[in-house]
């Protein structure tokens, strides 16, 4: 009986041990899971930065091109002609 006893009490306390366990690793995986969402958010945020850069570095490159290539007063114009283009493009598309 008392060997039983001993069994039982071995598994029981085995059972307890793995219940702690596997509260402590799902506590774990919880907050693993919001680092990954919080670092996701960051990563959207940084990309979106990223790109807003892209552009303004693409856009002060035409700019320093065209001033080099025509000069300021040129560029305006070479610029404002493309602009004008573009608007008619997009007239022509959303008929």
């Amino acid at each position: 009986m008392s060997d039983e006893q001993t069994l039982v009490s071995g598994i029981e306390y085995k059972v307890r041990k793995l219940l702690e366990i596997n509260s402590e690793l799902n506590e774990e995986n919880t907050k693993l899971h919001q680092n990954i969402d919080n670092l996701e958010g960051q990563l959207r945020l940084l990309s979106v930065d990223l790109n807003k850069k892209q552009n303004e570095l693409f856009n002060i490159t035409l700019a320093n091109t065209l001033e080099k290539e025509f000069g300021v007063e040129e560029s305006k114009k070479k610029i404002d002609s493309l602009l004008k283009e573009i608007d008619k493009c997009i007239e022509v598309l959303s008929d």
